[in-house]
């Protein structure tokens, strides 16, 4: 079998959760037997070891650009890719990385995966709502399978789409531990702290963890850690000042694996109060590293996360400086968390998403 990837999501982002499912989609598929990949990526800077997936059966058409990740290097890529493509010849599947079909790529079937419908939950939190949708729309009007990383994922396609359901499937991604490193990591902290990782984008709910923790009085006994989402923005900095938290909330505006891990493993609880999620890592990363987790019952949250976790279903401030005071407190239930949150993480392997993603791309081809 002949499977094609493209350019599209490495000519947007040199990191990131797409990025890391194709990689990974990719690096499994190759050790099945009858398949041939080809990895259209053209000028890209990904942080993900692309070019060690070639061998006989996986061809990396890559090279390092110095255009940043944006619409510049996605025309580039899309110029020079164009008169790539027909040289693969006729491929049995074609999974675009995104919401465009290149023209110049010769297929049997289109599969396309469904990740998540931000845009269509929060379309004031972005510029190209409507191309986004429209092109989306487009694409999945032409797919002969969809992939869906959850449950909740198709739930929402099915809702904002008319698509036939027996086009969908459900495949949920692996799990990929961060790397860890034996010696210290600098960032550690000597304080107990919660934890927080990721943007800070508005459904990520942010904000409400800010106040609910001011609210707790857990300031007295806990700092609160956030790690990503650059620098806070002037509005965040007011609020941390309004809130009396200036010293107590600590921003680690980046952090290798290795520092990430550690950070994880020391964390006396990691919340995630976001609003929406297709799949949701952070939560496994967590578990993985004997970390219990607190998240918002909602989307794909407590299908990920099942019974490792402990959730809270409010937007009062009050109600969660609640519910993180109980959950704190609860020692013997957290200490439940950890041993649950190992055993959750192992349900999740890309070697079994990839050969249920195989199995779909077959269906596709027999007309099944």
């Amino acid at each position: 079998m002949h499977i094609l990837y493209d350019h599209q999501v490495f000519s947007l982002q040199d990191s990131g959760g797409i990025s890391r499912y194709h990689f990974e989609l990719a690096r499994n598929l190759q050790t099945l037997e009858q398949t041939q990949i080809d990895l259209l990526m053209g000028g890209n800077a990904s942080v993900l070891p692309f070019p060690r997936l070639a061998r006989p059966g996986t061809r990396v058409l890559s090279w390092k650009t110095s255009l940043q990740p944006g619409y510049k290097r996605f025309a580039v890529n899309e110029a020079l890719l164009s008169l790539a493509a027909p040289l693969r010849g006729l491929v049995d599947i074609y999974h675009p990385t995104l919401n465009r079909i290149m023209p110049a790529v010769r297929r049997r079937r289109i599969v396309v995966t469904q990740h998540d419908c931000t845009h269509e939950r929060f379309p004031h939190l972005f510029r190209n709502t409507d191309a986004f949708i429209r092109a989306k729309r487009h694409i999945l009007s032409r797919a002969d399978a969809i992939i869906c990383v959850s449950e909740s994922s198709r739930r929402d396609l099915l809702h904002f789409y008319d698509v036939d359901e027996a086009r969908t499937h459900v495949v949920h991604h692996g799990f990929s531990p961060l790397e860890s490193s034996p010696e210290p990591a600098p960032c550690k902290l000597s304080a107990p702290y919660l934890l927080y990782v990721g943007s800070r984008t508005e459904y990520k709910n942010f904000s409400l963890l800010l106040q609910a923790f001011a609210r707790s009085g857990l300031a007295q006994r806990f700092r609160l850690v956030t790690v990503g989402g650059g620098p806070y923005s002037t509005e965040e900095g007011e609020t941390l000042a309004e809130l009396g938290l200036g010293d107590k909330v600590r921003l680690i505006k980046g952090a290798s694996d290795p520092d990430l891990a550690e950070l994880y493993r020391n964390a006396t609880l990691f919340v995630y109060p976001s609003l929406y999620e297709g799949f949701g890592f952070p939560p496994l990363e967590a578990m993985s590293l004997g970390c219990p987790v607190l998240a918002n019952r909602t989307s794909s949250l407590p299908e990920i996360c099942g019974d490792a976790a402990s959730y809270f279903e409010t937007d009062d401030v009050e109600e969660l400086a609640q519910v993180l005071k109980a959950t704190l407190e609860n020692t013997e239930n957290l200490r439940k968390q950890r041993e649950a949150g190992y055993q959750q993480v192992r349900l999740y392997s890309w070697p079994e998403a990839a050969r249920k993603t195989l199995e779909i791309y077959a269906a596709c081809l027999s007309g099944s």
